[in-house]
């Protein structure tokens, strides 16, 4: 019998009001997609809050937040992973690799999951988010690949890469993850998941059709119609690994407000995939 395992990536934007509001529309959300893996970006960790714990409460998950392995003074937001079945750490990796990555808690977050269709590696990963940072991406995009193959199983199942990779689809970090260029004498293969199974638009998940978002490119980019499909799931290459592997379907998710209230200023991607 083949197995699905469903996966949902977002970034929950930290306790940012209205915070409660805000909760309620993500659970609800969780609840009905149920998804068997979870990577959360810029999820809130300070004075004794957790705020993935707060939302999954009750829900069964296993989690692990990025502070509880290696905490950090530089903010109070990182990856967090969250799963249906048991998981372990496998490996903690800093994505701050140039000076201009040092004010925020760049890094990866990787666990081997005890799935049902067998150990999968599974990583939440949050690169530099600047306009002006894709050397950066660059690197911690040949980070990420060079992790993911010392840890991954060629014989066993295709692993997991998901995140708020801060670049859209044509720019040379995401270009060299889907095999499309090269970098730094390397190459790679993932498996885009919208790419291989959206519904053919351009899925955006940071955009001015979200209030929040619309505030920040007001101030900050100074454009009234700004969008970019920035949040990823990956998975690896049928070159890579033994395991078939098949994404059935991945859609933008809470990208609906709910009573006029958005879960985050980010878009959620979700996906199924079915092993054989």
């Amino acid at each position: 019998m083949p197995h699905t395992i469903r996966v949902l990536t977002m970034n929950i934007w930290l306790f940012t009001e209205p915070y409660a509001a805000r909760m309620a529309v993500l659970r609800r959300g969780i609840e009905e997609l149920a998804p068997d893996l979870l990577a959360f970006q810029e999820a809130g960790y300070a004075g004794g809050r957790h705020q993935a714990a707060e939302v999954l409460d009750g829900l069964g998950y296993h989690i692990l937040h990025q502070y509880e392995v290696a905490p950090s003074a530089v903010k109070d937001n990182a990856c967090c992973i969250a799963g249906r079945w048991p998981f372990e750490l496998v490996e903690l990796l800093s994505l701050q690799l140039t000076e201009r990555t040092l004010t925020y808690p760049y890094a990866a977050l990787a666990v081997r999951v005890a799935s049902p269709a067998g150990p999968l590696l599974f990583t939440c990963a949050k690169p530099s988010w600047e306009l002006n940072r894709e050397y950066e991406r660059e690197l911690q995009a040949l980070a990420l690949s060079e992790m993911i193959a010392r840890h991954a199983d060629p014989a066993g199942l295709p692993p997991i890469l998901a995140g708020d990779f801060d670049a859209a689809p044509d720019r040379a970090s995401i270009r060299f993850l889907t095999g499309r260029q090269s970098l730094a004498g390397q190459s790679t293969h993932f498996r885009d998941a919208w790419e291989e199974a959206g519904d053919g638009t351009d899925g955006f998940t940071w955009t001015h059709e979200n209030p929040g978002v619309a505030e920040m490119i007001d101030r900050r980019f100074h454009q009234a119609r700004h969008a970019r499909r920035i949040d990823y799931i990956f998975l690896g290459s049928f070159h890579d690994y033994a395991q078939p592997a098949r994404i059935t379907r991945c859609r933008v998710a809470l990208n609906e407000p709910r009573d006029g209230v958005y879960a985050s200023d980010h878009y959620a991607v979700f996906a199924e995939i079915e092993i054989a």
